[in-house]
């Protein structure tokens, strides 16, 4: 471009998406040209991600990025499904297995849950073949991981139960224990509470072996603690899992552990403390490299302890320096959740406006993995937000959407929730 010639003027991020068609070849460049997005900076107060801003004249150098990362990805899936195929001919279908189940996992990191389940899927019709048990255990403690990652909880819950036989048939302590570690967090996920603790206590029963693995199992029992409001319990619990973290120099799992205690802290109304053991969490992240999924966990509750504490525009900073966090690194799950919180804000603020933020919280959840709970969840929100600016049927509305979701994804403490909601919104 010739010196003087103007820019032509940015796309913003929603009109750039209408122009491509949404097929499976442009996913890397849409995700691509999202993530390379830009809010200006006197940005509107009510800005998604549609509406931040794309440079057209950059996209052509977005297309040698996008080829890069699909060839690396496809290069990594091809190698697997070669070894698989190198070991079946060996007659080791264990190995075969063990490689698809690393195809399965690429596409889980990169949110192709779709994609990462018939990978799953395939290897468990070899695994289920085999004598030796082992690769079966395996195979199903991911399905169950990956359901439970989409919500889908009874078919997580009967995947790890079905882990959980067969290892403790082979005597497995260390498959036995994840087994429970998985149907613990599942148990608590569906507010189970005294399910969740039980099969917690049962896994550290044969986790005594595994150092890191004891402490994930501590740690489910204090977190779980800390949601039933037994806050010496969960004091006692969270302190043994952050020593055994330590111990063995697992940083994610130590962040882990003081975010579960500032929400602790924040139970307790002792906000200052709470923000404090966030903030550190955060600093042991950025000193060990980022995990941007935890980093948006802990910015979460952050936003959501200012938004408690009234704190209303810090909890907005917190949030949209979270969101560039989750549009970089394609966190779909947490950006919905962030409008949500960010939505409640509006809400504090008598600002009717902020609906915005949860119709796209909504299309979120709706986009190429659907995450039904969560999009029940949204509208259980929404419809609070509704309520609270005088519009009861429009709350009722949102309320009974929530419902149709929750039972078919039977999630019994949010659709109780629901249903305490509706009972309210029925009172003269």
């Amino acid at each position: 471009m010739s010196r003087g010639t103007e820019l032509p003027p940015p796309l913003r991020v929603e009109q750039a998406l209408r122009l491509l068609p949404d097929v499976d070849a442009l996913t890397p460049l849409r995700a691509l040209l999202v993530s390379r997005s830009r809010a200006r900076p006197s940005a509107e107060p009510y800005r998604t991600v549609g509406k931040r801003f794309v440079q057209t004249t950059d996209l052509a150098e977005l297309v040698p990025q996008a080829v890069a990362r699909v060839s690396e990805h496809l290069a990594a899936l091809y190698q697997a499904a070669v070894e698989a195929l190198e070991a079946d001919q060996r007659d080791d279908l264990a190995a075969a297995v063990r490689a698809l189940l690393r195809a399965g996992a690429l596409e889980e990191r990169v949110g192709r849950d779709t994609q990462a389940h018939a990978w799953y899927e395939h290897a468990l019709g070899l695994a289920e073949g085999l004598r030796d048990r082992q690769p079966e255990i395996e195979t199903l403690r991911h399905l169950g991981h990956l359901e439970a990652t989409r919500g889908r909880f009874e078919d997580a819950a009967r995947r790890y139960q079905r882990s959980l036989a067969l290892a403790e048939a082979e005597l497995d302590d260390d498959g036995t224990a994840r087994a429970c570690l998985g149907l613990g967090g599942v148990a608590q996920a569906q507010a189970r509470w005294q399910g969740a603790a039980s099969w917690y206590a049962r896994g550290l029963r044969h986790a005594e072996a595994d150092r890191g693995l004891t402490a994930d199992l501590l740690f489910g029992l204090g977190d779980l603690a800390r949601e039933r409001e037994q806050f010496d319990v969960a004091e006692d619990h969270l302190g043994r899992a952050q020593a055994a973290f330590e111990d063995i120099g697992k940083v994610d799992g130590a962040a882990r552990v003081l975010n579960a205690w500032g929400a602790l802290e924040a139970s307790r109304e002792r906000r200052a403390e709470a923000l404090r053991r966030y903030h550190e969490g955060l600093a042991r992240l950025q000193g060990a490299g980022r995990n941007a999924q935890l980093e948006m966990a802990i910015r979460l509750n952050l936003a959501r302890l200012y938004l408690d504490w009234q704190r209303l525009p810090d909890a907005e900073d917190e949030i949209r320096v979270a969101e560039e966090i989750a549009i970089v690194y394609n966190l779909t799950r947490q950006l919905a959740r962030l409008y949500v919180v960010l939505g409640m804000v509006r809400g504090q603020q008598r600002d009717e406006t902020g609906f915005v933020f949860f119709e796209k919280a909504i299309e979120l959840c709706r986009g190429d993995e659907p995450l039904p709970r969560l999009e029940a969840e949204v509208y259980v929100e929404y419809a609070l937000f509704r309520k609270a600016l005088g519009e009861p049927d429009e709350a009722r509305g949102y309320l009974e959407r929530a419902r149709e979701i929750l039972e078919v994804v039977h999630h019994g403490a949010l659709l109780a929730r629901v249903d305490a909601e509706l009972a309210q919104l029925a009172l003269p």
